[in-house]
């Protein structure tokens, strides 16, 4: 199986090559990763190498089927959403696939079905799911995206292969973005750095995202907490009052500053973060201090995703930042 634009996670290149070549690619895969690490690609890719004509070069991207599962024409090939802000698979939706799985494939071998769960598929939809998992149609095929499989029922988990997707090599990103946008090389390696070779959110700022404001605040509220005043963090996280989304990235930036501040202090030269100013004004922290913030980020993360008051939780966030500075 060949994977034409998705970069990296050779191993699970690997796995599903071996899978498809020997002819038993499982029923049931889910794809687990953070947004933009071509969950959505991988998917699509497999998706046409199952319905090309070309089993040896699969997808030969030139055959009749390939060219329409590319088009999102391809009669057997299912793309299923959920609803809502969150994307949540429905039970209608479910219900919907259920109906055309046990039809014969018109064209091709398989019936296949890209299904998005979201970040939290109502618990009624995956049961109806597991039921499809349990006893799936002769030759459907079930392909599962997810940002992370515990979101999924533990009984879902046990019946799928669960393959985890992580951005490529920060220079093979770099590589693609001037192959692909133009860019001059070293431009491609600051905007690879800041997306830590995530290409789903490199291609987002290149549309205008906020990731480089976004880590200017998360810089700028992690040296604001080691003050002794409330006001310049305040000030400093102002933005992300009535951004949900801005927030959510700014926490994203600071789990990373957070991370490569408790590597410093405890010896290690791994940074991801691109903040080293930041980072080791932060090393100044006692250690036991320091191991709590990455928790606290993830816990505020959380509150965030279950739509808490943006202006509250900032609000609360920013206290507690300051009093683990102090």
């Amino acid at each position: 199986m060949e994977f034409p634009g998705f970069l990296g996670n050779s191993e699970v290149k690997q796995a599903l090559s071996v899978a498809f070549a020997a002819g038993r690619f499982p029923h049931a895969v889910m794809l687990q990763g953070e947004r933009g690490s071509g969950k959505s690609t991988l998917a699509e890719i497999v998706a046409q190498a199952l319905v090309c004509r070309d089993k040896s070069a699969a997808p030969c991207g030139r055959c009749p089927s390939c060219i329409r599962a590319r088009a999102g024409s391809h009669p057997d090939v299912q793309v299923v959403r959920g609803g809502g802000a969150s994307g949540a698979l429905t039970v209608e939706a479910v219900r919907l696939m259920l109906e055309d799985a046990y039809r014969m494939p018109e064209e091709a071998d398989y019936n296949v079905y890209i299904v998005y769960l979201g970040e939290h598929s109502l618990p009624a939809a995956q049961n109806k799911l597991l039921k499809l998992i349990e006893e799936p149609p002769q030759g459907a095929v079930f392909l599962l995206l997810c940002p992370s499989a515990e979101a999924a029922l533990p009984t879902i988990r046990s019946r799928v292969q669960i393959f985890t997707l992580r951005p490529p090599e920060r220079e093979e990103a770099a590589q693609w973005l001037v192959a692909h946008y133009g860019m001059e090389p070293e431009q491609a390696r600051e905007l690879a750095d800041l997306c830590g070779g995530n290409l789903g959110r490199m291609q987002e700022e290149l549309k205008g995202g906020g990731l480089g404001q976004a880590f200017s605040i998360a810089k700028e509220m992690a040296e604001a907490m080691l003050g002794t005043g409330g006001h310049p963090l305040l000030k400093a996280a102002a933005p992300l009052q009535k951004d949900r989304s801005l927030f959510r990235e700014a926490l994203a930036r600071l789990a990373v500053i957070f991370r490569d501040a408790c590597v410093a202090r405890a010896g290690g030269t791994t940074a991801l973060s691109g903040a080293v100013q930041t980072v080791d004004k932060l090393c100044n922290l006692p250690m036991r201090r320091l191991l709590c913030l990455p928790d606290l980020v993830e816990e505020y993360r959380q509150k965030l995703e279950r739509n808490a008051n943006t202006g509250l939780l900032l609000t609360c966030f920013c206290a507690e930042l300051l009093e683990n500075g102090r």
